[in-house]
């Protein structure tokens, strides 16, 4: 007993000199994520649902990124590990998984949510304990605008996308009459405000608009009424199965409008769930083509169909791309100490970054303007061609000029 008792001192007392040793940040930052091997990220994402291909894209897509980086010796010596939970695009969903990501797996941050209420309800949450939100994944400007302070927004905003519908409707397309169908919420409501105004600018005004609510199993009445407008051009704010709805319907109805839709179809995964159509569709791109010759898009998906042999190279994984790339420029940036204040400092200072993929990236100060918390402006206009997202034209499109 006397042999064990020392024994136990002695373990106590190398124990205590470990810990001494240690520096004061090892200790702060194993609660933000950080230990001295790994960087903890959580995501929350539509892993099931009518979005579900969408947040499948996305995961796999971070994940790849993180791989690559991880196979490279990690940022500053520690490899990054992903923990993705389902929210079904729900928000009550979204904060479950804020809470438990935060609280239960200590991640220093969250990144790549999709959408606009699950991403406000969870960073509801998440900011209160100090977490910055990188890479939200939504494209309605109330995502961003007003700016918060630890919630930094990808790709490409509405106020660019939908006005460059509209402008090329009018001025390449020679379209004069414009309807619209949108989902009736943070999402879609902002892009029909938008497209109002964006026409105001040329003289003219919606002939017709039709909302319908998130998760709608039927869209006969809508595409009825915007058929019996005999409109030109239409443009179309749903996703998934709901877009789906909406060329089902015209079909039935022997109608083949041109259709500008939102940038999320610009996907493989929808194109299948679409199948032939005999309409046209026009959508944004915020990244360069994916079957084109960006040796960086090349290079990722090489890597990404090594991982996920069954899954088809996407719009929607450069996503993923691009919220992990400025996750590990900011852990760059942070140096080898890193913290979540750190981090967040980095993403406040990132101007000009340079993802490889498509526009930079700029975060601004948080008093600069409606864009201060968005990263990119620009977007390419596609066309579906062959089953096919085929580039109209050449360059970006962007407003803003920031």
């Amino acid at each position: 007993m006397k042999h064990l008792h020392r024994r136990t001192v002695l373990a106590s007392a190398l124990c205590a000199l470990a810990l001494t040793a240690m520096p004061s940040w090892a200790f702060e930052n194993k609660a933000q994520g950080i230990s001295a091997n790994e960087i903890v990220l959580g995501s929350s994402q539509p892993m099931t649902g009518t979005l579900a291909y969408m947040g499948k894209a996305v995961d796999e897509g971070i994940r790849t990124y993180f791989d690559i980086v991880n196979q490279q010796g990690g940022v500053h010596g520690r490899t990054i590990k992903l923990i993705t939970y389902d929210d079904e695009l729900k928000p009550a969903k979204s904060v479950a998984n804020a809470k438990l990501l935060v609280e239960r797996d200590k991640v220093l941050g969250m990144i790549g949510n999709i959408g606009h209420a699950t991403n406000i309800s969870a960073y509801s949450y998440s900011s209160t304990k100090g977490v910055p939100t990188i890479g939200a994944l939504s494209i309605s400007d109330l995502t961003s605008s007003p700016p918060r302070e630890m919630l930094y927004v990808l790709p490409s905003p509405q106020s660019t996308e939908t006005a460059a519908y509209i402008d090329y409707a009018v001025q390449e397309l020679k379209a004069k009459k414009i309807a619209m169908l949108y989902q009736n919420d943070g999402w879609g409501k902002p892009a029909y405000d938008i497209a109002v105004k964006q026409l105001d600018s040329h003289g003219m005004q919606l002939v017709e608009a039709q909302s319908f609510e998130r998760f709608a199993t039927d869209l006969t009445s809508q595409v009825f009424k915007l058929k019996e407008s005999q409109p030109d051009v239409v443009v179309v704010y749903a996703l998934g199965q709901e877009a789906v709805q909406f060329f089902r319907a015209a079909e039935k109805l022997g109608w083949t409008p041109t259709v500008f839709g939102a940038g999320g179809l610009n996907d493989p995964k929808f194109v299948e769930l679409l199948g032939n159509t005999p309409s046209q569709l026009y959508v944004a791109s915020y990244y360069d083509a994916v079957e084109g010759d960006n040796p960086a898009i090349q290079s990722f998906f090489e890597h990404y169909k090594k991982l996920y042999p069954n899954s088809a190279p996407s719009s929607t994984a450069l996503m993923g791309y691009s919220a992990a790339a400025v996750a590990v420029e900011a852990l760059e940036r942070a140096g080898p100490e890193p913290s979540r204040e750190k981090v967040i400092a980095a993403l406040n200072g990132m101007t000009e970054f340079d993802q490889k993929i498509g526009p930079a990236i700029t975060f601004q100060a948080l008093d600069a303007g409606p864009y201060s918390r968005r990263g990119q402006t620009g977007i390419a206009l596609m066309q579906l061609k062959d089953q096919k997202f085929t580039p109209l034209g050449s360059g970006y499109i962007d407003p803003v000029q920031r």
